[in-house]
């Protein structure tokens, strides 16, 4: 064995280099947003790991975690046809001005290299991007934003009604 001869390439990437060039290939390739076909703009963030294999600990698995959101105000869903303004007028009242977080339920892949995760994204991410180019997403957004209304309501919490944070002492009973 020669001992002095160093290795062609590193062994292992650090995760800040790694999570770096991937950022760049999805900002390359127009990853970081989709526009859904009721003309809504949708946030993807990419989350990666790389874990110790299931069988064998010396090799390496990456599992990448796919989040798509969308933060708006709900004048926006009325321009994009999910919320009627005369049928969800009470609704509309109570998100206010606020952002409404709409969030997707997480996509995750595993592989077991850098190379395979990066082939699966490029498959997995434009077919994802055209779903969401072709696909009316209406219901979807309204169960997003009844959750978040529901959330926002829970227990009296008065947040819907603009005037009270979640856990200020105007919002709690000291008795």
């Amino acid at each position: 064995m020669e001992f002095d001869k160093l290795p062609s390439k590193p062994i292992v990437k650090s995760m800040s280099s790694a999570q770096a060039e991937w950022d760049q290939w999805l900002a390359s390739n127009l990853f970081e947003y989709f526009r859904d076909a009721d003309g809504l703009d949708w946030r993807v963030a990419m989350n990666f790991e790389q874990l110790p294999g299931k069988v064998d600990a010396r090799a390496s698995r990456w599992i990448t975690t796919l989040e798509i959101t969308a933060n708006v105000h709900a004048s926006r869903l009325v321009e994009t046809g999910t919320m009627d303004a005369v049928q969800d007028e009470r609704l509309i009242l109570l998100a206010g001005d606020k952002l409404i977080p709409l969030r997707m339920k997480k996509l995750q892949y595993e592989a077991t290299g850098e190379k395979e995760m990066r082939d699966i994204l490029s498959r997995v991410l434009p077919e994802l991007r055209e779903n969401f180019r072709k696909t009316s997403l209406h219901e979807v957004k309204k169960a997003l934003f009844g959750r978040w209304i529901d959330g926002l309501t829970l227990f009296g919490g008065g947040m819907a009604h603009g005037d009270l944070m979640p856990n200020s002492a105007a919002s709690r009973h000291d008795f």
